[in-house]
């Protein structure tokens, strides 16, 4: 039986720190689900010399019925550097290693950030997809850009995927939730911003929010803005400046009825897949990388250039009744389940490895 050792690399953005601990997961259902499964698997944190060291130590005692897996989620150039010199051991000392990469953006557009930027990443993922076994992309906008790049046989799309939000917890928000349904609605929008995650996006539709609907909806802005200058209303906004923590993310989404998202380029739906965990009704922008959302009776796209696509969104967001949000929120954790969940990864994964 072939010995699996697999190594998860956690990114130094703890952003992504959901891809490891879902695939952890994952993994470790196949294996205890399966009697046949003979597998090990490793958190690595850091790369340092100590760690290069005990990989290589490690990839030289391989045996001819072992195989080693790294899984890797973000660029670092570290970890270029780490499989280029494990790939040259295997070649010379005939061993198994197989190498997993997340591209989570494969190329970015023109006007997201600058030309120099976009030309590293690109070319980073050039190299991530010349080094490793499978290149795994988390949706179909981005199969598509890396397909230009990157070998078909290597392609796999596997959504992004967070751990499961327990059922107690779910059901406590969506009672404060229903609570607070007919004094006033919040909507929020969480994250780090940058040009692309359109900012301006969220304050014209706060400002006509305000505008038709005073005193009956709370607006939150959490999270840093990055290389972008916005003024927000002190008034009108809530907002929770500089980094936002784990907790202070699940806190704000546990209180939110309805997630704003108006980012103008998107190749991931890493925010939308935790959004729907929360059971979160989403309104999005109306751009291809989120045209799969379509006809999902909780998410409402909307052009955030155009006053009359927000107020009419806001107008029936506004008319709803508490058991149609009920039922929406309860479909959205659905649609996690099958769609973002370690379930959903677990079923998967094995058709990738």
């Amino acid at each position: 039986m072939t010995m699996h050792i697999r190594y998860l690399f956690i990114p130094k953005n703890p952003n992504l720190n959901h891809c490891p601990e879902s695939f952890n997961a994952a993994l470790k259902c196949n294996i205890f689900g399966n009697s046949h499964s003979n597998s090990h698997i490793e958190n690595i944190n850091r790369i340092t010399l100590g760690t290069i060291f005990y990989l290589v130590k490690n990839l030289v005692s391989l045996s001819s019925d072992e195989v080693i897996s790294l899984f890797l989620f973000q660029i670092r150039l570290e970890y270029l550097a780490l499989i280029f010199i494990l790939k040259t051991i295997c070649i010379i000392l005939s061993k198994d290693l197989r190498v997993y990469y997340m591209m989570h953006e494969p190329r970015l557009e023109k006007g997201r950030t600058n030309p120099l930027k976009a030309f590293l990443v690109y070319i980073s993922n050039l190299l991530f997809g010349f080094l490793s076994s499978k290149v795994l992309l988390p949706s179909n906008e981005a199969v598509l850009k890396a397909k230009s790049f990157v070998e078909n046989q290597k392609i796999c799309q596997v959504n992004l995927t967070f751990m499961s939000v327990p059922d107690e917890i779910l059901e406590r928000n969506l009672f404060e939730l229903r609570c607070n349904w007919e004094k006033v609605k919040t909507f929020s929008y969480l994250g780090t911003a940058v040009k692309d995650k359109n900012p301006q996006g969220f304050i014209k539709f706060a400002n006509i929010v305000n505008k038709y609907y005073v005193d009956k909806a709370r607006l939150i802005r959490a999270g840093s803005d990055k290389n972008v200058s916005i003024n927000y209303d002190k008034e009108l906004i809530i907002r929770f400046p500089g980094y936002m923590s784990n907790s202070a993310k699940k806190f704000l989404l546990g209180l939110t009825h309805f997630l704003v998202i108006p980012y103008s380029f998107s190749t991931q739906s890493g925010v939308i897949a935790e959004a729907l965990s929360y059971g979160k009704l989403l309104v999005i922008n109306d751009i291809p990388a989120f045209s799969c959302f379509k006809n999902l009776e909780f998410v409402f796209l909307i052009d955030f250039n155009d006053e009359s696509s927000i107020l009419k969104c806001i107008n029936y967001l506004f008319s709803m009744e508490i058991s149609d949000y009920e039922k929406c929120y309860r479909e959205a954790v659905n649609f996690y389940q099958k769609n973002y969940s370690v379930s959903y990864l677990s079923k998967t994964l094995p058709k990738v490895l």
